[in-house]
């Protein structure tokens, strides 16, 4: 089974560093790659040794890199998703991870949106998010090992009344998340959730404008970066996390402010 650390362990479980770079040889898969939190994992990612292939829907948005591989991809298009999967691992010869990271910018009132709204959310997020899941997962199967990381959202658990099509996919995705990692754990494969809170971003400032346009207070001030995203997406990635699936890694400042 392929570790992505190149770390050795010894007889107590203590790790000892063998090489700078996390994920040396590793090819990884970033969907949404157009996005403001998908750039800035697939760089990390690739900064850190990995053959990222990058996808999104926006050509020019797609990040540049000497390790990066841009690909154009529609991700409500359930037959090009599993095709994109097929060429990755027809070109690089393997997958051996995949971050979602799809979103769509939907807000408003709730008695003022329509089913269409909803409907684009969840074609968009919520299955753009499982579309992906469901073309890797046959190769993790047969290899006995994979790593899957989807950005959520803190709406999940902490729902925002401008943006209920958003935090109901994110709480879907996050019991996506728990119900994957028990039926897949057994067989070498992780798969957990990122739950970004308030980070600096153009989807931020959408949220931020559709509420009472105060930037929300959190315990540890904010906003946070695209950089805090991608740090723990890599931990969720790296064998740092091998006894972590099925969880919801909460990067938020600590939450919202009640008082």
């Amino acid at each position: 089974m392929k570790r992505y650390l190149t770390h050795d362990y010894d007889s107590k479980g203590l790790r000892h560093e063998a090489c700078a770079k996390d994920f040396d040889g590793s090819v990884i898969w970033v969907s949404g790659a157009s996005g403001t939190l998908g750039r800035a994992v697939a760089i990390h990612l690739a900064d850190e040794g990995a053959t990222v292939i990058a996808s999104g829907r926006d050509p020019g948005r797609l990040p540049q890199h000497d390790s990066i591989f841009p690909v154009v991809l529609d991700i409500t298009d359930a037959a090009a998703t599993v095709a994109v999967a097929k060429n990755i691992v027809e070109r690089f010869g393997t997958i051996d991870g995949l971050v979602t990271s799809t979103t769509i910018p939907v807000f408003g009132d709730f008695l003022e949106l329509d089913d269409a709204s909803w409907l684009s959310v969840i074609d968009t997020k919520l299955l753009g998010s499982l579309r992906p899941i469901r073309a890797v997962l046959p190769h993790f199967i047969s290899r006995e090992t994979g790593r899957i990381v989807v950005l959520s959202g803190r709406g999940g658990i902490q729902p925002s009344p401008q943006h209920l099509p958003g935090s109901s996919v994110n709480a879907a995705l996050n019991l996506l998340v728990q119900g994957l990692g028990v039926q897949y754990g057994p067989m070498g494969i992780r798969i957990n959730a990122v739950s970004p809170g308030p980070i600096q971003s153009p989807r931020s400032d959408a949220m931020i404008a559709a509420g009472n346009g105060k930037v929300p207070q959190t315990p540890i001030p904010g906003p946070g970066l695209p950089s805090d995203v991608a740090d723990a997406v890599a931990f969720l990635l790296s064998e740092r996390s091998r006894f972590i699936t099925g969880t919801n890694l909460l990067v938020d400042g600590g939450g919202r402010r009640t008082a």
